[in-house]
């Protein structure tokens, strides 16, 4: 485990699964060691699957300017919302989602795959959220 997540008490007891947490992605920033972001077990936040689609509804209906990119503020770091901004009008209609794959490569990282339908095409958006400050947190977002 890394030391920049805080030891458990539970952690100490026979029979339990040790998991490897992830130093939270930073983009170069520099914190005050009280206000850092910290990391959270994947028990204590939401569910990943629903969770996961209603960001994708609110992502694709921003790239389709059918919602404004401020919805999404919250849950996005600064440098990919500033990715969010830039897929504005991306699409021309309302792309219909049609499949999400989840990938858990560590404890509290989810990697999203979503495939859309547009115009006849296949699109895809890859997602990439930590679980920091009791919360999901989109760290990376591109569409392929």
């Amino acid at each position: 485990m890394l030391a920049l997540y805080p030891q458990r008490e539970s952690r100490n007891e026979p029979g339990i699964k040790r998991k490897l947490f992830i130093i939270p992605t930073y983009f170069g920033e520099e914190f005050d060691p009280n206000f850092a972001p910290i990391p959270t077990p994947q028990d204590q936040l939401p569910e990943i699957k629903e969770w996961t689609r209603q960001f994708l509804i609110r992502l694709i209906e921003i790239s389709a300017t059918r919602r404004s990119p401020h919805q999404l503020a919250r849950w996005c770091h600064r440098a990919t919302f500033q990715k969010v901004l830039t897929l504005t009008k991306e699409f021309d209609s309302l792309p219909r989602l049609r499949k999400i794959y989840i990938r858990e490569p560590l404890e509290s990282v989810i990697e999203v795959a979503a495939t859309l339908n547009y115009q006849s095409r296949v699109r895809v958006i890859t997602v990439r959220f930590e679980g920091l400050d009791n919360r999901w947190l989109c760290t990376a977002i591109d569409l392929l």
